[in-house]
């Protein structure tokens, strides 16, 4: 039997014959702004397209075998349901209590129970059983609490970790990676990041879908690691949000992979009478774009993870002018990388001020911006030196790039006058210095 929960009204456009269902309900009852609104209806075809006639946007079929359509108007994303048999049968075949819920006659209706994960803010199976009805849910719930700030009592807990044993028993139960993809991602990007993926170790779920990353739980590193190598990740992303709560998908999965390669590089070195990840970010580099492009995700964002993850070890130059051709050479990463580094040290014991010294350097360095072309074109460069087009115009804008990067040219004047030297004293020596050596 159905409960009220809350008296409210449901401040977005409803169709003649929907009815509000689901996380937008549960959204406003924890005071946050809903983006995605579900509706079951008798007619989901009719409700969408009456929708679309009051609201816009762009209406497209999810599953026209099982009725399932969406509408995108705007922020807005509205997906129409068929209602399966009584609201109440059909919330009973939902994942979550706190998703069970619906709207009907200026009241939020709910399961038993509801009433009671509201108020203690926890995320609790309708059943057990529905989560085997489709088999992303268990990921979900570890999304869905980092994400909202729910708790995972001890019974929800073992629900899912017994779902991550089948699972594990069962590899072709795996949703789609497209889903799973979407799922992680929307993890990361929660503010609880760190604690979402703790629990997704600890419940099992970290086997089946970032099995990769389970070699990293009880790997001793020894040196400045005070924690194995999963914990330090677990760290690392903390302390990456911690310094930049805005930071990107890119930076967060930088950052989640930025060890990875640690389990198969580790050699105990009799010398320093420890282990030793030698060239573990080159072949975690490798192993995240493979893990990646094997999710799905865009093989833009892919490239930039796996360039963070290659470069992450990388040290910033004392010198002033080395320090900003190194700023230079990975604009594309920045200010990523930076940021990584200095999580990656506040991960550590006894190298935390090194973080500080790493943000710091990177601020001053970048008190100037650094410049995006040259001051002269190409065809200024080839009057102003007498050069056809051909090798040796670039290298001259190289140079001139570099100069500029250094501090060393300001003005188109300047650019002349550093060229014409440069063509009678370097233009056939490499320009610039090479990055300070790691």
């Amino acid at each position: 039997m159905l409960r009220p929960i809350a008296h409210r009204d449901f401040p977005f456009y409803t169709p003649k014959g929907a009815i509000p269902v689901g996380g937008a309900l549960r959204d406003l009852l924890l005071g946050k702004r809903p983006w995605d609104l579900d509706f079951a209806a008798l007619d989901p075809v009719r409700a969408a397209e009456e929708a679309q006639g009051h609201l816009g946007g762009t209406l497209f079929p999810l599953d026209p075998e099982r009725g399932q359509y969406r509408l995108v108007t705007g922020k807005l994303v509205l997906d129409f349901s068929p209602l399966e048999g009584s609201l109440e049968e059909d919330l009973l075949k939902r994942d979550f209590r706190l998703n069970a819920l619906a709207w009907k006659g200026g009241r939020v209706w709910g399961l038993k129970g509801a009433v009671e994960d509201l108020r203690q803010k926890v995320l609790v199976p309708v059943r057990e059983e529905n989560l085997y009805q489709d088999h992303l849910r268990s990921l979900r719930a570890v999304r869905l609490a980092a994400s909202l700030g729910l708790g995972l009592p001890g019974k929800t807990r073992n629900a899912l970790s017994r779902h991550a044993r089948f699972l594990r028993g069962h590899p072709e139960a795996l949703p789609a990676r497209e889903r799973v993809k979407e799922e992680l991602a929307r993890l990361l990007l929660s503010p609880r990041a760190s604690w979402g993926l703790h629990v997704l170790e600890g419940v099992g779920l970290l086997d089946p879908y970032l099995p990769e990353l389970r070699l990293l739980v009880g790997l001793e590193q020894g040196g400045v690691h005070h924690l194995d190598a999963w914990r330090h990740t677990l760290s690392v992303v903390f302390h990456l949000l911690w310094l930049w709560p805005e930071a990107p998908l890119e930076a967060r999965l930088a950052a989640l992979f930025h060890d990875m390669g640690k389990p198969l590089t580790r050699r105990f070195d009799p010398q320093v009478g420890r282990f030793r990840f030698l060239g573990h970010a080159e072949v975690g580099a490798e192993m995240a774009k493979a893990a990646l492009l094997w999710l799905r995700f865009p093989k833009e964002a892919v490239e930039k993870v796996e360039a963070l993850v290659r470069r992450h070890m990388d040290r910033l130059p004392d010198e002033a002018k080395a320090l900003r051709r190194f700023l230079f050479r990975r604009k594309d990463l920045l200010p990523h990388l930076v940021y990584l580094m200095a999580a990656d040290r506040l991960g550590t014991r006894g190298v935390e001020e090194e973080a500080w010294r790493v943000l710091e350097a990177y601020q001053k360095a970048l008190s100037q911006p650094l410049p995006t072309r040259p001051l002269l074109s190409g065809e200024e460069v080839m009057a102003l030196l007498s050069l056809r087009p051909g090798p040796l115009v670039g290298k001259a804008l190289q140079a001139l790039l570099l100069a500029q990067v250094e501090g060393r040219v300001t003005t188109p004047e300047e650019a002349k006058a550093f060229l014409l030297y440069w063509k009678g004293h370097g233009a056939d020596t490499p320009a610039g210095t090479p990055d300070h050596p790691y």
